[in-house]
């Protein structure tokens, strides 16, 4: 792929030039001017008058736009775009635009909506004190915390980089509220522009960048003063993901995508009581997930805030060491030799010592005034001698190195001074890997800014390998400025000006192929290595170029920036219309005022008018408008000459009047849309009709446009809440009778209804309104003042007061939340309580196939709390995860009717992924896993013929054995074998001695080696994937997510888990360990993580580790209870708790060849001395290392305040009692539980009863 300098695309710079000229219709004047065009009324989609021209006026074609609506046909989309009156208030305006209050016909998106009803939703869901946006206001305040901790996370880094960073953290809060396109776009111009900035070290160079910046910043403070301004983006806004949410774990995460299918369900809602509905939801789950984003960044900053304070602490220590030597070379040598690291970035600590020295030499004019006088004192002698002094360490802050990911390492060096792994060195300095290098910091600085995350910050998130053509325009656009910036030779801003257009060129071709089904790569480094090979050709053919191509090139980047600008967001344009509303305000505003339409002259393009520069115009109400052909969108686009980076209008020529509209029906970048392959079409469509993902997430999963999706969706006549969607789901009779009476019980609200019938909430909703049946919002002002003074009494439990006054649990927890109204000691504990009734309840929801995830949220409990309960009873685990005995059976049972693989997926409404896993892997009698399930002799027998290459299917007839028994033998034990073999052979063992080691077949040994790229293990995993690692591990990411995401093999994942696993576990203390799992095992109480997170003084993620290997069996369980009194437990005469830790990676491989050679779990477990558990592990399901969190908690103080004696009633006294008796918890535990002291507990427990 050769990367044009000039353009980021993959032709000859000789091509760009011709295509510019022929663009700009310089040619001689016309003997004949066309006539004016005017404004047009909706045209019929099915003209198809067509007039020659040399560029193609923009004809009608079908919406691509994966946000648009779906449902609606292309006549009507058309009528409802094109009808619109470009010139807003100046001209003829239509009767809808005109009256902004009366509403539009419908046309399958938005229909009979209006300004009023948007204002409306406004002020009941966004709105604070009359004024406030909450949405908007809450991503400010994000931006701001964030901003706050940046001087603290970039410690030792640049001041100008520092302060760069805190204003593109401004920026991106900002991003949070604009439309998709606008979005993007600034977004790919603001990566390449940091990126640039972060490697300069010129000042000159860094001033220059600095401005561009300052203009960004107008233009994105001005979009969103306006979207703020606006109601109809604001309720769109609404949906847009919130700032900073890469902050959140997995689970959330996923709920952020929820916010997108809202946003198709609002568009396609039927009327405007369903739209409030769906806006309701996403105003509350918006505020959620902000909250939560406020408290992980609370959390991370007070967890690095520790981590400097030790930083800082090892500084001191150096410095002390040093001031108490005697001898000054010694004393001067000290620094040096404590700072020295033989391989920077594989120790943190060390690392943050470095960056924190480094920041106080900044800070302190003291320290440098001593180090300049230690320096001195060795110098002077050298110098007597005629031997060159000492370099000093404060030179080192007027020569920082580029702030990329080998930052810390090279500023070691220049503590160093002597290159210490010199086989790094040596590869990252070859063009190939600088360059891949370069291109991965861009491609990772789009994905920071349009996640809101900083620069320091793990990413915890898969590099993409396709990007939205607006990101791709944005880059163009900052590729441009900064050419136009590095003028003529190497430089910083040149070479970012390369990555980023081969970034976006490499990123049009992976759309390309995987709309053909061609796309290989999963993972951003395939984008990373394929811009990496165009940047190398772009340098190559850049020393190539005459002075006349390099003068072009200028000229392409001039027109580029004159010229270039984001596109009008089409579902903001549609929005708009569909309201009646005039969309980002009036036209007029664009018109030339210099230039009259009677000095210009008919271009070679029907239409189009041209001056005697070249430069081109369309006549509008009598005035003139630029306009550029944009051939990414095969169309005309209106700009606003002077004004850079506003957004632009798509407009068309009708092909029936000959006269200019705006053009809602922009098609695919790339002027003709590349064909998409009939698998990925099926695949889409599949996805689609499933109706679980927005679109966008269908298009980032087969990895195609967005639009692409769109459009496929609407020739299929797939409505934007597919048929298997809860919201078009029709409704039994039955199922009406059983909402209703629900509702009428008053017990659930009614979005637990909804989840606890699998129905849409809107229905609930309906049918509550049809009925009369009041919502949780609208309870009466006595019911309400009845609440609370039951709340204030304190002798009820919320459960028992809401089903004594007949409304709903969530209803009363939120009145004594707004009331500050805490629980007693006495009514907190009886809540804790399971009851006989609650017992019964979830062992029927488990029974009938319900999640345990589902039960703990419907019931008020925790998933390991129903993971106990159905152990206590028998009740078999659902294997494989999230998948009943029910839909196991149905697999199989589908299966053996012929049906494929597909259908089975689509019947039973799993993923084809798991129903090969059920297939391949599960006993359809015991729903367990399979390939245990024979001897270990035939065990040995299968892998040894699968490793000389039979199939399943023959091994399954030679052997007499199931063939989903040899199919899971191939796919958990040869498959973790394999995995851990190719990661000995990325370490450069030899296949050989791999084989040897793990009693492996050489031949199959060698052939696995030819997938593991040679001397590239070190390189390319590096301190920073680690940290991206343990960070995913934390947000609750599973191993395989993990290796899929940094591109790593599986065995490598799970050793970082293990790692993680320890790191973490090493953190509780024997005591906090003791009391989870005592809490834990107590049978008449259901803790929460929150609970359990408060009473042990723990982080909630540590917690969720610990249960899920409480659950696991990884925690071994206590003695039988020693004789005496019959009470079970007291906390003097309490067992203690064990955990298993994973085996060590020595282990791993002895199991692994044990097994491979025939034994069972069980002598291997002997053979190693370890419990069966560890060995089990080997093969455990592959779960998110961290369980979802119950509760959502504020970030605890930094020092907690100073506990003041509690005052415990007689009913307080007994319940903390019977809890410390029946379950061993620690005084502390219970204290801590309750926010009172160790001492208050103790005190009552050692009083009399």
């Amino acid at each position: 792929m050769t990367i044009s300098p000039a353009s980021g695309a993959t032709s000859s710079v000789r091509e760009e030039v011709y295509r510019s000229n022929s663009d700009t219709g310089k040619l001689g004047p016309a003997d004949s001017a066309l006539p004016k065009p005017v404004l047009a009324p909706p045209i019929a989609p099915q003209a198809t008058s067509k007039k020659k021209s040399d560029v193609p006026a923009r004809p009608v074609t079908p919406s691509t736009s994966a946000v648009l609506s779906a449902r609606q046909t292309v006549s009507a989309r058309a009528g409802a775009v094109t009808g619109k009156d470009l010139q807003g208030s100046n001209g003829a305006r239509s009767a809808a635009a005109a009256n902004p209050q009366r509403t539009t016909q419908a046309t399958g998106t938005l229909p009979n909506a209006s300004l009023e009803e948007f204002k409306g939703l406004l002020g009941k869901y966004d709105t604070v004190d009359g004024e406030v946006h909450r949405s908007s206001d809450a991503n400010s305040q994000i931006a701001q915390k964030i901003e706050a901790g940046i001087q603290q996370e970039m410690t030792g880094y640049p001041p100008e980089v520092i302060r760069f960073q805190e204003r593109q953290t401004r920026l991106q809060g900002m991003l949070a509220e604009l439309p998709d396109s606008e979005r993007q776009f600034y977004g790919g111009v603001l990566a390449t522009l940091g990126t640039a900035y972060q490697l300069e070290t010129d000042n000159d160079k860094r001033y220059a960048i600095d401005e561009k910046l300052t203009g960004l910043e107008n233009a994105v403070l001005e979009e969103s003063n306006r979207v703020r301004n606006d109601p109809v983006d604001r309720v769109l806004g609404q949906f847009n993901p919130p700032m900073g949410e890469a902050y959140l774990n997995r689970e959330d995460r996923e709920r952020v995508g929820r916010l997108e299918k809202l946003r198709e369900e609002f568009l396609g809602a039927t009327d405007a009581d369903e739209r409030e509905d769906i806006f309701a939801e996403a105003s509350d789950l918006k505020r959620k997930l902000q909250e939560r984003i406020s408290v992980e960044v609370g959390k991370r900053q007070q967890v690095e805030r520790a981590q400097w304070k030790e930083a800082n602490g090892e500084v001191d220590r150096i410095v002390q060491e040093a001031q108490a030597q005697t001898d000054p070379a010694k004393r001067y040598e000290l620094v040096g030799r404590q700072l020295f690291q033989i391989n920077p970035g594989q120790d943190e600590l060390k690392d943050k010592v470095v960056l924190a020295f480094m920041q106080r030499m900044h800070d302190s004019p003291e320290l440098r005034d001593k180090l300049d006088a230690w320096h001195d004192q060795v110098s002077g002698p050298l110098n007597a001698q005629s031997v060159g002094a000492a370099k000093r360490y404060t030179d080192i802050l007027g020569n920082l190195p580029p702030v990329g990911a080998d930052y810390v390492r090279d500023l070691s060096d220049r503590y160093n001074a002597v290159l210490k792994d010199a086989s790094y060195k040596d590869y990252s300095i070859t063009p190939a890997a600088r360059a891949e290098k370069l291109a991965g910091q861009v491609l990772e600085g789009i994905a920071r800014v349009l996640l809101g995350l900083t620069p320091l910050a793990p990413l915890a998130d898969l590099l993409p390998s396709t990007l939205p053509d607006n990101v791709r325009m944005g880059l163009d656009y900052g590729s441009a400025l900064l050419g136009m910036l590095g003028g003529e030779g190497s430089s910083v801003a040149r070479e970012v000006s390369l990555a980023g257009k081969a970034v976006s060129a490499a990123a049009r071709e992976a759309e390309a192929a995987s709309m053909a089904g061609e796309g290989g790569g999963t993972a951003g480094k395939d984008l990373v290595q394929a811009a990496g090979r165009g940047i190398v050709d772009g340098l190559r053919a850049e020393q190539t170029l005459s002075r006349e191509a390099l003068a072009a090139e200028k000229a392409l980047q001039e027109k580029t920036l004159a010229e270039a600008g984001p596109a009008v967001d089409p579902t903001s344009l549609l929005a708009h219309q569909s309201v009646g509303d005039n969309p980002y305000g009036s036209l007029v505003s664009y018109a030339d005022p210099d230039v009259a339409v009677k000095d210009l002259r008919a271009g070679p393009t029907e239409g189009i008018l041209v001056d005697a520069h070249g430069d081109r115009y369309i006549e509008l109400g009598g005035k003139a408008y630029h306009v550029r052909f944009d051939r990414d969108t095969n169309g005309w686009r209106v700009f606003n000459k002077g004004a850079d980076l506003k957004p632009q209008y798509p407009v068309r020529l009708n092909e029936t009047s000959r006269q200019w509209e705006l053009d809602g029906e922009v098609g695919l970048r790339g002027g003709m849309p590349p064909k998409i392959s009939g698998e990925i079409r099926q695949e889409v469509i599949r996805l689609l009709r499933e109706g679980e993902m927005p679109m966008n997430q269908i298009a980032k999963e087969v990895g195609i446009d967005p639009r692409s999706v769109s459009k496929i969706a609407r020739e299929e006549n797939i409505p934007l809440s597919a048929p298997a969607s809860l919201s078009r789901r029709p409704l039994s009779d039955v199922t009406r009778r059983d909402i209703l009476k629900l509702l009428t019980n008053g017990q659930l609200t009614q979005k637990e209804i909804a989840a606890q019938l699998g129905v849409s909430p809107f229905a609930v909703k309906k049918i509550a309104r049809a009925n009369g049946v009041k919502s949780p919002a609208g309870l009466k002002p006595e019911i309400r003042r009845t609440a609370i003074q039951l709340l204030e009494q304190g002798e009820l439990t919320h459960k028992e007061i809401a089903q004594k006054l007949r409304i709903a649990q969530s209803s009363v927890s939120n009145i004594a939340r707004q009331q500050n109204i805490p629980l007693k000691v006495a009514a907190s504990l009886r809540a804790l309580k399971i009851s006989p009734g609650d017992r019964q309840e979830i062992i029927k929801l488990l029974n009938e196939g319900m999640s345990q995830r589902k039960i703990g949220e419907l019931m008020g409990v925790s998933r390991t709390t129903v993971g106990k309960i159905a152990k206590q009873n028998g009740i078999a685990a659902r294997m494989p995860g999230s998948v009943t005995p029910g839909q196991i059976d149905q697999v199989f049972a589908l299966k053996n009717q012929g049906k494929s693989t597909r259908e089975v997926a689509d019947a039973v409404k799993l993923s084809q992924k798991k129903v090969r896993d059920i297939l391949a892997n599960y006993n359809a009698n015991t729903y367990k896993k399979s390939w245990w399930d024979t001897t270990p002799e035939k065990r040995t027998a299968a892998i040894q013929q699968l490793d000389d290459g039979k199939t399943p299917k023959e091994v399954a007839g030679e052997l007499e054995l199931p063939l989903e028994t040899v199919r899971g033998i191939a796919n958990q034990h040869r498959m973790a074998r394999d995995s851990l073999a190719t990661e000995l052979l990325a370490q450069e063992k030899s296949p050989e001695a791999v084989a040897d080691s793990l009693d492996m077949p050489p031949g199959y040994v060698r052939r696995l080696k030819q997938g593991v790229p040679e001397g590239t293990h070190d390189i390319h995993f590096t301190p920073k994937d680690r940290d991206a690692a343990m960070a995913m591990f934390e947000k609750g990411y599973t191993r395989e997510e993990v290796a899929t995401k940094l591109g790593i093999s599986p065995w490598k994942a799970r050793s970082l888990a293990n790692e993680f696993r320890t790191q973490t576990m090493d953190s509780v203390t024997p005591e906090q360990l003791d009391d989870i799992a005592r809490a834990l095992g107590t049978r008449d109480y259901g803790f929460t993580t929150g609970d359990l997170a408060r009473g042990t003084n723990l982080p909630e993620s540590t917690v969720a580790l610990v249960e899920q290997e409480y659950a696991s069996g990884f925690i071994s369980r206590p003695m039988s209870p020693k004789p005496g009194t019959s009470s079970a437990l007291s906390p003097e005469m309490v067992d203690h708790y064990e955990w298993i830790p994973p085996l060590s990676p020595e282990q791993e491989i002895e199991a692994i060849r044990a097994m491979n050679e025939g034994d069972s779990l069980k002598d291997v477990a002997t053979q190693l001395k370890q419990p069966h558990a560890a060995i089990e592990r080997l093969y455990e399901e592959d779960l998110p290392l961290v369980a979802p969190q119950d509760d959502v908690v504020d970030a605890p103080p930094a020092e907690r305040p100073p506990q003041g004696t509690m005052v415990f009633s007689e009913a307080d006294k007994a319940e903390i009692r019977n809890l410390a008796r029946t379950s061993g918890l620690s005084p502390s535990f219970i204290g801590q539980l309750f926010g009172a002291s160790e001492e208050d507990i103790k005190r009552v427990l050692s009083s009399n009863p």
